[in-house]
């Protein structure tokens, strides 16, 4: 089911974000407002029904007209609240589908400039698994992809004027970077570029630091307008970075690719994921 008005429309330009009919899906929905209004693109509001699940939680023959109804009011209370946040109603798509949504938003992502996710996992031990449709989605999105949580961000974000991209000690970090400074820029605030070693060391942390500002410094040329600032952090990664996305609007991070798995999110990413304050960008 599609909602068609937008369909006459030739885009330049789309942000897809995946309702569920949760608080995380509406706070998903407020964000990907923002992130189209800044980009000057289109929204499209998509809520995946996964037939295979409900066939087999409730087996028995379901109606697909009464899933598609259901999935609509979801898809409508979205648009309301991406409406509310200023985004032009006739720049908004909405569409129902059945099909596992993880996959399905990684189908359309290869059409899109960013993907949007809620995050429901909020607590305990949801922790330790987020959200099986986020780390999914964040794995096989050809876009990248911010996934943002209720519950750890219930107000805008902006007020903190700080983007904040990590860059692993041995990755180039090429696509985190790239995609921190375009959104400080059009955030029209600073950047905040940083490196956790894993130890305390000065002659790593020197290092670590010479090879930061090596990778920046060729995007840094790029976008001259964007205050720049390079950090190396102690501690552990993860408590690194969770500590610092309470002190930034978006925290964004890459993510490696298996030589077998292909791109999935390792252990350092799934505890960033799953305790992020701050909405989290992943890039590949």
């Amino acid at each position: 089911m599609t909602d068609d008005r937008t369909s006459s429309k030739a885009r330049h330009a789309t942000v897809i974000v995946g309702v569920d009919g949760s608080e995380d899906g509406l706070r998903a929905a407020r964000f990907a407002a923002g992130s189209a209004i800044r980009r000057d693109a289109d929204l499209v509001v998509l809520h995946a029904v996964d037939d295979a699940a409900v066939a087999g939680a409730w087996g028995v023959v379901y109606d697909p007209t009464a899933l598609q109804d259901a999935g609509q009011v979801v898809v409508d209370d979205a648009i309301h609240v991406a409406t509310g946040r200023g985004m032009d109603p006739d720049r908004i798509s909405g569409e129902v589908v059945l099909g596992n949504p993880a996959a399905i938003l990684a189908d359309r992502s290869a059409d899109a400039q960013l993907v949007v996710v809620g995050r429901r996992a909020t607590s305990g031990l949801e922790r330790m698994f987020v959200g099986s449709t986020s780390v999914a989605v964040a794995g096989m999105s050809a876009a990248p992809v911010v996934v943002i949580s209720r519950a750890s961000t219930p107000d805008p974000t902006g007020g903190k004027k700080c983007v904040a991209v990590a860059v692993g000690p041995q990755s180039e970090g090429t696509a985190a970077v790239s995609f921190g400074f375009a959104e400080a820029e059009s955030r029209g605030c600073k950047l905040l570029a940083v490196t956790v070693p894993g130890t305390d060391s000065k002659k790593v942390h020197d290092e670590a630091f010479k090879r930061l500002n090596e990778v920046v410094k060729p995007r840094a040329n790029e976008h001259p307008d964007v205050e720049v600032e390079t950090r190396v952090l102690s501690g552990e990664p993860v408590d690194a970075l969770v500590d610092l996305s309470g002190n930034v609007d978006l925290l964004v991070i890459g993510m490696k690719k298996h030589p077998i798995l292909g791109w999935t999110a390792g252990g350092v990413s799934r505890g960033i994921m799953a305790h992020a304050q701050s909405p989290l960008a992943i890039c590949h």
